[in-house]
């Protein structure tokens, strides 16, 4: 099984710590029905939120899709790989940076309050009752990277899209 995420935001901005675009995430989850068969999408899904940053997004991204594979009746039979263009998410997930974090009060290296907690919190909640890999691709390589790059575009600009 297979999912490729992402996340986008207008006007990546901050104010007193707090995020103020127009985001939106999105996920791709595909499974291979049987050795014969080739990849097919069996779920898909993006949305927007107000008030954030692409790195929020990023997160709500994988989040999201584990938590609906989570709910899904979809049979997970094999290692999930996890695909994202987003190198600080796949970096912490692969090197488990939240664990220094929980460890040091989510204090990051600096000392400083890890942004973006609840939605790491989250995210850490939603993969840890699956066995993941996780790759880093470059944007735009990949057919689904692709795909989940121009939903969670479209996302941010409060154009949603439906769920499969």
């Amino acid at each position: 099984m297979n999912i490729y995420t992402d996340g986008a935001c207008k006007e990546n901005l901050r104010d007193n710590g707090v995020g103020c675009g127009s985001g939106g995430w999105a996920y791709v989850i595909l499974d291979q029905p049987s050795e014969r068969e080739d990849m097919e999408i069996v779920m898909m899904k993006s949305d927007s939120k107000d008030g954030t940053t692409n790195q929020e997004m990023e997160i709500t991204a994988v989040a999201e899709a584990f938590e609906a594979l989570k709910h899904s009746d979809h049979k997970v039979r094999d290692a999930i790989v996890l695909y994202s263009d987003s190198a600080y998410v796949i970096n912490c997930l692969k090197d488990r940076w939240y664990d220094k974090w929980n460890a040091n009060g989510w204090l990051n290296s600096k000392k400083k309050p890890v942004e973006n907690r609840d939605a790491w919190e989250r995210l850490i909640n939603s993969i840890k009752d699956f066995n993941v890999d996780f790759f880093h691709v470059k944007r735009n390589t990949t057919k689904y990277i692709r795909i989940v790059d121009g939903m969670a575009k479209k996302a941010s600009k409060q154009e949603k899209t439906q769920e499969h």
